[in-house]
């Protein structure tokens, strides 16, 4: 419960700084910059050490491409029912069709299973929200973004290649590969301590960064994309990624649960970047994040409840 606590104020104090004007603009891109080169790896590198290795991991590892799938046959079909753009699919896709699993899976996981099972959260990411942004993502975006002047190969396959090599340079995962390269290794007390009150900041600055950048502004023609962003992201996502789970997998233990519980993020914020900087739907991006990330603190304990029962 002090961890929840912890991440609800911190959200609500960035939200609080944002409006008046207490911090410098681009505050929150700092904020945030600093979870991703400090506070996350410190908690992947102790989580790559601690965490088991066998089988079950393939259940969080596939988390990511069965949400996207989802989201593809969902969002594509209210195209057509309700004559969506191009550029609000390619939006909903990046942003509601990817979780948040580092920012806000991370302390949510903490502050409702506990340190122990976190590690799942980055076998959700790395093999998972990283990679399906950075391939089907990256490539949704190039043959639907309406600034792209020509759909060639040879400049997709660059874009591709670049993600890629984000995700390979990407801290977090970075400190995943040495944890676990160093899994056989005694490490100093004192060194492993240091590292985990390093990695005791990821929830009140990750969750701080997060409520410096929300906006809510409900622009004209918003309400009904944005209504089905959430929906899938919120309810739909989590419940196919349980039947999944359970009916695929055979596995309703507690890793499949996190599992569960990290499809329940609200949408992604690189994911809602990539939409922004490729003119998909830009405001409903941001929409998406903004709206989706507070509503979640009422949904995710709902979640939490519903896999208890399990």
């Amino acid at each position: 419960m002090d961890s929840l606590f912890v991440a609800v104020s911190c959200l609500l104090l960035g939200v609080l700084l944002r409006r008046l004007g207490r911090l410098p603009e681009g505050a929150d891109r700092v904020v945030a910059g600093v979870v991703i080169q400090l506070s996350a790896p410190a908690v992947g590198f102790l989580a790559a050490r601690s965490m088991p290795l066998s089988a079950e991991m393939l259940l969080p590892a596939s988390m990511a491409w069965v949400v996207f799938a989802g989201a593809f046959a969902f969002f594509g079909l209210a195209q057509r029912v309700f004559k969506l753009s191009r550029e609000t699919f390619g939006c909903l896709m990046l942003t509601a069709g990817i979780s948040n699993a580092i920012f806000i899976g991370l302390p949510m996981i903490e502050a409702f299973f506990g340190h122990e099972l976190t590690y799942v959260a980055f076998l959700c990411d790395s093999p998972g929200t990283s990679l399906v942004l950075a391939l089907p993502g990256v490539l949704l975006a190039t043959q639907l973004s309406p600034l792209a002047n020509a759909h060639t190969t040879g400049g997709l396959a660059a874009r591709v290649w670049h993600s890629l090599r984000r995700v390979l340079a990407f801290p977090p995962f970075q400190a995943l590969l040495l944890g676990l390269a160093l899994r056989g290794v005694a490490l100093p007390d004192w060194l492993l301590a240091g590292v985990r009150h390093i990695g005791m900041t990821l929830v009140p600055l990750s969750l701080f960064a997060v409520g410096l950048g929300l906006s809510l502004r409900l622009g004209k023609g918003s309400g009904r994309p944005l209504a089905l962003g959430l929906a899938y992201k919120l309810g739909l996502a989590p419940l196919l990624m349980l039947a999944v789970a359970a009916f695929c997998f055979g596995n309703t233990g507690p890793v499949a649960q996190v599992t569960v519980f990290e499809a329940a993020m609200p949408p992604m914020v690189l994911g809602a970047i990539l939409a922004t900087e490729n003119g998909l739907d830009p405001k409903l991006a941001s929409l998406l994040v903004s709206v989706g990330t507070p509503l979640s603190f009422l949904t995710l304990p709902l979640w939490r409840w519903i896999l208890s029962l399990l």
